[in-house]
């Protein structure tokens, strides 16, 4: 599997800069053979995916990752249709020079107030962001800046904070123990989301924040608040997984979830997969990409030979605002905080209810312990037609 997927990566890689998914296929074909192989050796599994998606959510079913986007993907779909039909938001203010060093700035302002602790992390530059926990003391976050575009510096610091507050709140009698580590990949996800989106993207959040930021950027003092929100919410179906917006995110994640489900049943010629994605992507989101490098080929995971960590991606979405109406029924000033820029109310709810448990609890369990309900798309949509409706008047 090592030699394979080693072969694969350089393949994908070629492959991608060259737009030319026959040259990935060998390699994705021998890829898929051994993940089929590695699901024959845990026969108990209703079903081969079971045994990849249980890598990295324990517990988990690919029936009950089926049932959940069954659920939601119709209700997603039909949201999207509807903001399509509406007049599009303007964010061209956000696409114009902003100092790269200000940017940072800004950034690490924010997610101070948010709690991170400086003394036991750091943030860096890398070409894609991520968190690293390196130690218990040690978790170090990356970020990436654009000096012609404010949401990627920004929202990604965001979302790599909240995975970062999450491995420094876990129990310290936990560390160096099997427990001493997130509950599931999915829960991990659910703690960058909220941060990014559920605070960084709200009202409250800038009705507290934008006055600073248009101090930092006088650019945009002629800018509404009420437009600069609209704007950093901005929906539009896109081809790229990694720029996608909240309302059409989960739809990418559906996608992919189908097409591992079909390669591990048999059920797709390899070499039909770039045909297949582009009708897919057409269905879900109404977009055809133009090339395999934008369409097939655009993610790195199935040459790593990760198949079942897709979904992952949106059940964080899910599990975040099962956990935020939870958190706003225990904090009924949540936005009232938010809106004085004091975040740690939030930060200690979430240590208490979520992050010190480590890996004590499998995700279905530690969800259901919090909420009250196994993971569960309603909270997910609820918010969605909620916000958008306001946004684009529905």
């Amino acid at each position: 599997f090592s030699k394979a997927t080693t072969a694969a990566f350089s393949a994908w890689a070629q492959a991608r800069a060259k737009s030319e998914f026959t040259l990935f296929e060998p390699t994705l074909t021998r890829v898929v053979e051994l993940n089929r192989q590695f699901a024959t050796y845990f026969p108990e599994a209703d079903h081969p995916y079971d045994a990849l998606l249980n890598q990295y959510e324990p517990g988990m079913k690919s029936a009950d990752v089926k049932a959940i986007f069954d659920a939601l993907r119709p209700q997603q779909v039909a949201l999207i249709k509807a903001i399509s039909e509406r007049p599009q938001v303007d964010d061209s203010f956000l696409h114009q020079p902003f100092d790269e060093q200000k940017q940072w700035d800004f950034g690490v302002e924010v997610i101070s107030a948010f709690g991170y602790d400086w003394q036991r992390g750091r943030q860096d530059k890398a070409p894609h962001p991520f968190t690293t926990g390196i130690d218990f003391d040690d978790v170090r976050i990356t970020t990436r800046v654009f000096p012609g575009f404010f949401n990627p510096a920004f929202f990604s610091t965001a979302h790599e904070c909240g995975h970062a507050l999450y491995e420094l709140g876990i129990n310290r009698k936990y560390h160096q123990t099997a427990l001493g580590m997130a509950a599931s990949t999915a829960v991990h996800e659910s703690q960058s989301r909220m941060w990014e989106n559920l605070v960084s993207r709200s009202l409250p959040f800038w009705e507290h924040f934008y006055p600073r930021l248009q101090e930092v950027f006088p650019q945009l003092q002629s800018v509404s608040m009420d437009n600069f929100y609209k704007g950093v919410n901005k929906v539009q179906p896109s081809l790229i997984r990694v720029e996608a917006d909240e309302a059409t995110y989960n739809l990418h994640i559906m996608l992919r979830f189908e097409l591992e489900m079909a390669m591990m049943e048999g059920k797709v010629a390899i070499n039909d997969l770039p045909e297949i994605w582009n009708t897919m992507f057409k269905e879900y989101l109404g977009l055809t990409p133009a090339s395999d490098a934008e369409g097939v080929l655009q993610d790195v995971h199935w040459s790593y030979g990760i198949l079942g960590y897709f979904p992952t991606y949106a059940l964080g979405n899910l599990i975040s605002l099962q956990l935020w109406e939870k958190i706003h029924q225990d904090i009924p000033d949540m936005e009232c905080q938010i809106r004085s820029g004091k975040f740690e109310g939030l930060l200690t709810w979430l240590r208490d209810n979520v992050h010190a448990y480590g890996r004590k609890y499998e995700p279905q369990d530690l969800v259901q312990r919090v909420t009250g309900s196994k993971i569960d798309p309603s909270a997910y949509m609820r918010y969605l037609k909620q916000k958008f409706s306001q946004i684009y008047n529905l």
